[in-house]
Formats: C-alpha cells, sequence, structure tokens
C-alpha cells in the first residue's frame, strides 16, 4: 500500500505549491483529498482503518516534498529570528561554535547564505565593553566568524563606550574580568588583540553608544544581528583554575590563549543563562523599513 504512485495533483505540485504543505491547514485538506482519491482507486483501502489511511498517506505526501528545501527559501526570501539562552560554560575562542549548538540547522542556512555573497561589512556597538576578557573575546568571536563562515571583511566598525570604568588601578597587574581603569587602557588592549587575533583593517570609534551590544554582519543580500544580553559583569567570568590568577601583562606576552570562561548567569537567581536574540533580514525588507 505504501509503494502506490502518488496522483498527480500531488506528483506535479511545483516548489510553491509544495511549501504550503507545512501549513497545517493545507496539510489537512490535501490528506483529506489524497484519501478520498485512494478510496475511489482501490476498494480496498475502503476498509482500512481511517487513522492508518491518513498516517499512510501523509507518508507518502511529505516524503515527496524537499522540506530542508522549502525551509530554506522560506529564510532566504523572509529572513528569520530566534533566540536562546545559553547556559554552558566556554573556552574564549569557542563562543560561535557554542552559539551555533543552538538552532543548529538554522545556522547553517545562515552560514549558506552568507557564503554565497562571502564580502562583509561587520558593525559591533557595546556599551560595556571594559575588561580584558570582553576585549579578547570579541577580537577571537570576529575571527572564528570570518573562519567558519568563510567570509571576507571589506569594512569592520567598532563602536565602544567611555563610560563605566573604575578608579585607578595599576592595570598590568589586572585580572582578565576586572574593569580597566580608564577607555584609553581598554582602547590600547583592544586595537593589540584586534592587530593580532583578526589582523583585518578596522575602524575604532569611542564615544556614547547607545546600543548595549549588537554585533551586525551585512553583505550585497542579507543582514545577521547577533544580540547577546550579557557581556562579562552579567555573563562571563573566568573559571576557577589555570587561568584563574591570570593578569593583563601575562596575557599580552600570548593572545592566542583560549580561556575557560565560566557562565555566571547559569548560577544566578534572576537569569537563566545569557539570553541570544539572533536576526537575519534580507536587505529589501531592511531598506522598506527605513
Amino acid at each position: 500500500m505504501e509503494s502506490r504512485k502518488m496522483p498527480l495533483f500531488i506528483k506535479d505540485w511545483n516548489m510553491d505549491q509544495n511549501e504550503n504543505w507545512l501549513n497545517p491547514i493545507y496539510k489537512e485538506r490535501i490528506t483529506s483529498l489524497m484519501t478520498e482519491y485512494f478510496n475511489k482507486v482501490d476498494s480496498q483501502w475502503n476498509k482500512s482503518d481511517s487513522l492508518r489511511v491518513t498516517s499512510i498517506v501523509e507518508k507518502l505526501a511529505y516524503n515527496m516534498i524537499d522540506v530542508k528545501k522549502i525551509n530554506w527559501r522560506r529564510i532566504s526570501k523572509d529572513g528569520l529570528t530566534f533566540s536562546f539562552n545559553v547556559r554552558q560554560g566556554v573556552c574564549s575562542d569557542e563562543l560561535l561554535d557554542l552559539l551555533m549548538e543552538y538552532q543548529t540547522d538554522k545556522w547553517m542556512s545562515i552560514q549558506e547564505l552568507f557564503a554565497q555573497d562571502g564580502l562583509v561589512d561587520l558593525v559591533y556597538e557595546d556599551r560595556y565593553l571594559n575588561t580584558p576578557l570582553g576585549c579578547l573575546m570579541l577580537a577571537q568571536f570576529i575571527r572564528r566568524l570570518r573562519d567558519l563562515f568563510k567570509i571576507q571583511y571589506r569594512s569592520i566598525e567598532i563602536d565602544l563606550s567611555k563610560k563605566d570604568f573604575r578608579v585607578v588601578f595599576d592595570d598590568d597587574t589586572l585580572k582578565l574580568d576586572q574593569k580597566f581603569s580608564f577607555p584609553a587602557n581598554r582602547d590600547i588592549f583592544f586595537k593589540l588583540c584586534m592587530d593580532r587575533i583578526v589582523g583585518d583593517n578596522y575602524v575604532l570609534n569611542i564615544g556614547n553608544t547607545k546600543h548595549t551590544r549588537t554585533l551586525t554582519l551585512r553583505n550585497s543580500k542579507y543582514e545577521l544581528s547577533i544580540c547577546p544580553d550579557g557581556g562579562i559583569s552579567h555573563g562571563w567570568g573566568i573559571e576557577y583554575g589555570t587561568h584563574s590568577n591570570l593578569t593583563l601583562n601575562r596575557l599580552k606576552e600570548n593572545l592566542d590563549m583560549n580561556i575557560h570562561c565560566f557562565n555566571k548567569s547559569a548560577h544566578s537567581f534572576d537569569r537563566k543563562g545569557i539570553p541570544y536574540v539572533i536576526k537575519l533580514c534580507p536587505v529589501s525588507s531592511i531598506s522598506d523599513e527605513r
């Protein structure tokens, strides 16, 4: 029974009609029509259990449809938004890999879209980047994004705030998750990270950044936004052990370190991990909104 051929009105669907299969109402209607069709052409179906008939019909129809291709088309046409809370710890150079473990199928579609047009512009805005660990993780993330997505940066713009620093201490002996004394000290170290880790040309702007924390990647067709609600203060700390006593001076000597980071938000009373919102939009729809 399961080997029977599809009726022509199902077999000859084009992609746009197939896409409607993912709509539950349309699915119910097609299943009903197909069941009626098989009942008419083969009398043995009339004596079968109706639920079994429906199950077989759905399986036959669903196998005719390339659901992965449909989902990919939908994403490339309409974009997508998804979110999740990161609860694990992570090594500093593996943050993007960890993020992509959440809803991997959507990340794979995003990768594919950006690989088609590999030249991109990156903009990062952060009001609270003020620790050595934050600077290191950002530079490592930008490099990993380039390597994993197989893209090239046409431009990199980093917009940071000059607010939210601490009273004067000796920054050379600063622990990695402690605040710099002044924004100028942060800027010097961040430039060191970008030069050695990323290596591409970039522009660093210091002012009163309005956005809390947003990374935007844009090519000629799509714009990807990665928005975490948690950085160092409410997100990542130094895992107790090998790197817990590491100072800024020692880190400068070896920026290839992959620092073990502790997820503070996963163990707090008011937060259930670090929230991330991922949004992909076609550039045309962004222009229309503006």
